[in-house]
């Protein structure tokens, strides 16, 4: 399972990294295609449109302004994803009933929680480019998200990024086999002296 910090180190300056976002439940983890929404803060009519517009494997990237008094999603907007078969959901604002997030198993991550129920007022958009955390997502992005954080790779170098990924992670556990061994990091990277 390719993870955020290896889509980073392996892509170096074409990975984003959005900061400050944190997994709704532990073990969280989520990759895939951005599918990307603009919304308004406090309000989540346009992430229920995108639940219903958006393709099974997508990520629904919802970009609210780090507005964090108010949730944007809880356990019913949760399990209309999971139902629809949406791979996760990344949002720079609050979220609340988090036990019920994690029984339901959507991976979700945000920027806090909330008690306070949304509006359905709009406006919002779909499928446009978006600001996330300080990050420039666009639609079609591949975006992962896990406990080490929220990595967004512009479509365009996905495949290359994801390569460099898979063999990172084959060289690391070269590595781990190495320690088994009883070899040393300074030998395995070949350390120059103190």
């Amino acid at each position: 399972m390719i993870g955020s910090a290896a889509l980073a180190s392996a892509g170096g300056e074409r990975v984003a990294i959005a900061l400050g976002l944190e997994p709704a439940y532990a073990g969280a983890h989520v990759l895939g295609p951005a599918f990307t929404v603009q919304g308004a803060p406090g309000d989540n009519l346009a992430l229920h449109h995108a639940i219903a517009a958006a393709s099974a494997g997508d990520v629904i990237v919802v970009a609210v302004g780090g507005e964090r008094e108010t949730a944007h999603a809880g356990g019913i907007v949760a399990s209309a994803a999971r139902k629809r078969g949406v791979a996760g959901i990344v949002v720079d604002g609050a979220v609340r009933d988090r036990p019920e997030l994690a029984e339901i198993g959507l991976p979700i991550f945000h920027l806090g929680t909330s008690p306070r129920g949304p509006a359905k007022n709009g406006p919002g958009a779909l499928g446009v480019p978006v600001e996330l955390a300080g990050v420039a997502v666009a639609p079609g992005d591949l975006v992962c998200a896990d406990a080490d954080g929220v990595a967004v790779v512009p479509a365009a170098d996905a495949e290359t990024v994801l390569e460099a990924a898979r063999a990172l992670e084959a060289r690391e556990l070269g590595i781990l086999a190495a320690l088994e061994r009883g070899e040393t990091t300074v030998a395995i990277y070949e350390l120059k002296p103190l």
